[in-house]
């Protein structure tokens, strides 16, 4: 399986500037231990995933956190899939100027749309014989559809990401009436321990949302919209196919999409 590296790195030194602050100020491993603790832990993650399933079904908060465990898992969509693709449609493109829209279907069957279920989507309504018009309403349905529906797990990463900070306060608050409870005015030594651990809950969901909630979140959002790019690439090379526009057209709409730097130039006169 992939990993995404730079979303390692950002944890890492993140985590990383955090634990180096907390050894400079305490002045060794023991103070970084004192920033451990599984109750405060516990209120967080605890408080922020129920408030979570209070506020959206039980099924879409799993798709989020199976969603928050894929952060480290680069997005399927890359130079060289999305290359591929367009090279396809491409050619598609150079056989269907030449023989007619009938070659296309042959071609269709060879390809392996089980990891792509846009371009199986695409093929099935183009081999329907629907006009432009009818398959560019029905393509730009289901990419606006599924981006919608995918963007589901985004925003209840960024729910999460603004619930935590307050189940941080609130622990905060529960361990200063404990403290506050229990305190012998006799015995003020134990106040500033009680203190700190208190403050810890506030310290975790601070944390939580800034560096694992709202992360998650935006990549989450990123993946999504490089997908829906990459599906809107696709859908205006089949309905350039369906009125037998040749390669080279083909090529020069889909790079009106892309970075000069980028461009194909793969497509052969027809």
């Amino acid at each position: 399986m992939k990993i995404s590296f730079s979303t390692i790195m950002g944890f890492v030194l993140g985590l990383g500037a955090f634990v180096f602050a907390v050894w400079e100020v305490t002045g060794g491993f023991a103070g970084v231990v004192m920033f451990a603790n599984a109750a405060a832990a516990a209120v967080v993650l605890g408080g922020t995933v129920a408030a979570t399933m209070i506020s959206y079904e039980w099924r879409y908060v799993v798709k989020a956190l199976r969603t928050q465990a894929q952060v480290f898992v680069p997005t399927s969509v890359n130079a060289k899939s999305l290359f591929g693709t367009v090279e396809l449609v491409i050619g598609w493109g150079k056989i269907g100027a030449r023989d007619g829209l009938l070659a296309l279907e042959s071609e269709f069957k060879k390809v392996d749309t089980d990891d792509d279920p846009f371009l199986a989507h695409c093929i099935q309504l183009f081999l329907a014989g629907y006009d432009k018009d009818n398959l560019r309403q029905k393509l730009n349905t289901f990419i606006a559809k599924s981006y919608e529906r995918n963007m589901v797990q985004a925003t209840i990463l960024n729910t999460m990401a603004n619930i935590s900070p307050g189940f941080g306060m609130i622990g905060t608050l529960v361990g200063l009436v404990a403290m506050l409870a229990t305190l012998d005015p006799s015995d003020p030594s134990g106040l500033g321990q009680s203190l700190s651990v208190a403050l810890l809950t506030t310290l975790y969901g601070t944390m939580f949302a800034q560096l694992v909630f709202k992360p998650a979140s935006r990549r989450a959002e990123q993946k999504e919209q490089i997908q829906k790019f990459k599906n809107q690439l696709i859908a205006d090379g089949f309905l350039l196919l369906l009125t037998r526009a040749n390669s080279v057209e083909i090529q020069d709409h889909l790079n009106s999409y892309l970075d000069p730097a980028i461009h194909f130039d793969i497509a052969q006169g027809s």
